[in-house]
């Protein structure tokens, strides 16, 4: 394996004794000779530090002042020693086969700046979700209901993974597409942090995460800017674990908090950018209007009548059933909401 192939793995971490171990064990089944992990333990107050010791000899390990999860990944990026570089969540895991095929089509397709996959999701009783990429298509949270059905559609047919290269054993065959996924990332989240590879190069000042309050948010700013800077490969397999579980997630935020945060992100990336909107603006729009219905409704639930009006307001008015909820006293609409919530229950 040549040095322009091998992979700096980033896990950072917090308070996860108890899952890091996971996160790290799936990592050293899937890498080769070359790579290396970098966890970056962003101040744990739990025994961290401890659980790793075991892996003193396979990891580099870095301990920090807490300061969240992206300048903790900020700071394995410049600690990376490799080209390419990815990522995993403490609380996740890989499948052995991922870096296989990930480094596999870098290596068949030098142009891509990245690559990706689809992800399966463990609930905490057991059950597994599969194509998780195709549900997230249909949330409103990361989602747009008016998207095009499949990244196949957005990328085009594909190729066979096996025309590229052997499959390992017990894998079966998929489609590798590549393309731009620029414009289509401001309809859904497609880059899960934990599936992506990064040609670090090639990325250059695109690879840095935002600092603010909402992770998907800063994810998805960090993947977008990734797809302006070129082209990238979708494997169309599940090769990275999403465990859902009762502990903290990141990505554990209010609804009023979400859609206000994507409707920042939404003008901050492509509603800066002159291009997507000469192209795109119908599909632009229609994804903002999207996600200030999104907040109006829930304002109106929570009695914030004016700053629904405002959202119904850039959105042209909404729907004539907001609007005239809109028009209620805010008293009212709360205990209108309360007596619907107690004859569920009852009914529950």
């Amino acid at each position: 394996m040549g040095m322009e192939n091998r992979v700096s793995v980033i896990i950072p971490t917090y308070n996860r004794a108890g899952l890091v171990v996971r996160a790290v064990q799936s990592v050293l089944a899937a890498i080769a000779p070359g790579d290396e992990i970098i966890v970056i333990d962003d101040g744990s107050t739990d025994n961290t530090g401890e659980v790793l010791r075991s892996f003193q000899n396979r990891i580099r390990y870095f301990r920090t002042e807490n300061c969240g999860m992206n300048p903790a990944r900020d700071l394995g990026i410049r600690q990376a020693k490799n080209p390419l570089i990815a990522l995993l969540d403490s609380d996740d895991e890989w499948l052995p086969q991922k870096l296989y095929l990930q480094r596999t089509v870098m290596d068949a397709y030098p142009q891509v700046v990245f690559c990706f996959s689809d992800l399966l999701s463990k609930l905490p009783d057991g059950k597994i979700v599969h194509n998780v990429l195709n549900l997230w298509r249909n949330d409103p949270w990361v989602g747009f209901g008016d998207a095009k059905p499949s990244l196949a559609e957005i990328l085009g047919p594909g190729t066979p993974f096996s025309s590229i290269a052997d499959l390992p054993n017990g894998c079966t065959d998929f489609k590798v597409h590549t393309g731009n996924i620029y414009a289509a990332l401001m309809e859904v989240y497609y880059v899960w942090a934990s599936s992506i590879l990064i040609r670090k190069g090639a990325a250059g000042d695109s690879l840095r995460f935002a600092r603010g309050q909402h992770q998907i948010c800063e994810d998805w700013e960090c993947f977008a800017r990734l797809a302006k800077a070129g082209p990238a490969a979708y494997l169309d397999c599940e090769l990275s674990v999403q465990h859902v579980h009762n502990g903290p997630r990141l990505t554990d935020v209010k609804d009023i908090v979400q859609a206000t945060e994507r409707i920042k992100l939404l003008h901050h990336v492509w509603g800066s950018d002159e291009c997507v909107l000469e192209k795109y603006a119908p599909r632009f729009h229609n994804v903002l209007k999207a996600q200030h219905l999104r907040r109006a409704r829930v304002l109106i639930k929570e009695g914030r009548m004016a700053e629904a009006k405002e959202d119904l307001r850039v959105i042209g008015g909404g729907p004539w059933s907001y609007r005239l909820l809109t028009m209620l006293p805010s008293p009212l609409i709360k205990g209108l909401i309360s007596v619907r919530r107690k004859l569920r229950g009852s009914r529950g």
